[in-house]
């Protein structure tokens, strides 16, 4: 793996234990928190971005 494509996965792990955190502590809703994965994806382009899940499962995690 090249070096950019490692920067790009931590980047992309960073960003979206940031996302993670802002939910959890109520500071965006479910939608917001979507969008901002959706953006880290597209920012970050994750490896295996096809197999991470496209939205929060708001059956567990009702904001």
């Amino acid at each position: 793996m090249e070096q950019q494509k490692i920067i790009d996965e931590v980047n992309f792990y960073r960003a979206q234990t940031i996302t993670r955190l802002l939910f959890e502590s109520g500071m965006i809703t479910v939608v917001e928190y979507d969008k901002l994965s959706e953006l880290n994806r597209q920012s970050f382009s994750p490896m295996f971005a096809d197999l991470l899940p496209k939205t929060l499962d708001k059956s567990s995690n009702q904001r």
